[in-house]
């Protein structure tokens, strides 16, 4: 205990000023993915001339960045030449199915905010928003930059309420569905299907080319609009999915929301809400409790919500057997799939 406690100075100081620069990380790596090193690596140019090259950058800078990435082990350096890590080479690739690169349009938007957190911390508002039609060019990056850790959700989904084997010929209503990866995983499941998608219409118009791209072109109903002011049917639908918005809504909203929901659904359907939620206490998982960070410099009353927040809610609005579905595998940390019951 006692040379614990005298090593902690020495660390202490270290551990913090990583944490002040990581930002620089975020930098080296949207600057590699706007020039396509990785893509460049991939298919055969490893030399930093050889990269340059190709991505019209200047021969030292990107000798300097590509060296730089050794740092965050998204490439391997042997003989002057530069290769691949598995991470690198399974997700930042372009043209890959499991390609994220185009998250880093969501994370440059949310470092504006993240900028004036101070300023937030003193009014209790965000610098910029997130969550309104304003930010639409965001969320056409963010919709297929999020498929590769949604899709482990929305498969989960599937094998819980076993759609496609024992569940079969569904009507879905997809609230804000994005890039419709629940709507096309429940599709892959269950072809019998019928899939409604609500979102904004430059988002549907990606979800559309993305459908096209899967072999999946008008199997989905798409109706451009927003959730707050759009009408639900009533009594339509067996299944309605709220994935991935509810943290950037207000209490209030996500009432109104579950309402609506509640009423769009026939007797006995299931309404899911998709989404990061911390512990009781907001003690864990960290990255949910971060992420709430993000939600108040870009959203009014946003935050990562806890499941009893949520059951409350689904309570209010008149669901039953409400249970919660967490630890999924490929998901990030927090993400779980909270299923609620209109009563059959």
């Amino acid at each position: 205990m006692a040379e614990s406690l005298r090593t902690q100075p020495d660390l202490s100081p270290r551990i913090l000023m990583r944490i002040l620069g990581d930002f620089a990380n975020s930098q080296i790596l949207d600057a590699s993915i706007e020039y396509d090193f990785f893509t460049l690596i991939g298919n055969g140019f490893q030399t930093a001339d050889q990269v340059a090259s190709q991505a019209g950058t200047d021969p030292r800078a990107t000798r300097i960045v590509l060296d730089s990435l050794l740092a965050v082990a998204l490439v391997e350096k042997r003989d002057s030449r530069y290769f691949l890590t598995p991470v690198s080479e399974a997700f930042l690739m372009r043209g890959k199915p499991s390609y994220v690169g185009d998250f880093r349009h969501v994370a440059l938007a949310l470092w504006d905010g993240m900028a004036h957190l101070k300023e937030s911390l003193k009014t209790g508002k965000p610098f910029s928003r997130m969550d309104t039609s304003a930010a639409l060019q965001v969320w056409e990056k963010l919709v297929l930059g999020i498929i590769v850790i949604a899709e482990p959700a929305a498969k989960a989904l599937c094998d819980l309420l076993k759609i496609g084997t024992e569940w079969t010929g569904i009507n879905v209503l997809d609230v804000a569905g994005g890039s419709s990866i629940f709507g096309m995983t429940i599709l892959s499941r269950d072809s019998s299907a019928k899939v409604t998608q609500l979102d904004w219409p430059n988002v549907n118009a990606v979800a559309r080319k993305l459908n096209q791209e899967r072999g999946l072109e008008g199997k989905i109903r798409f109706i451009d609009g927003e959730h707050h002011s759009a009408r639900f049917e009533s009594s339509q639908y067996d299944l309605v999915l709220a994935s991935n918005f509810c943290r950037f809504e207000s209490p209030k909203r996500n009432q109104e929301l579950f309402a609506k929901a509640y009423s769009a659904l026939k007797p006995g359907g299931y309404f899911v809400v998709n989404d990061f939620v911390p512990n009781e206490e907001r003690t864990e998982p960290t990255f949910a409790l971060r992420f709430s960070v993000y939600t108040l410099t870009h959203t009014p009353e946003g935050e990562c919500w806890t499941l009893s927040q949520y059951a409350e809610w689904m309570k209010a609005a008149g669901f039953e057997a409400i249970e919660a579905h967490g630890d999924i595998p490929g998901t990030l940390p927090g993400t779980t799939l909270i299923l609620a019951r209109r009563q059959a």
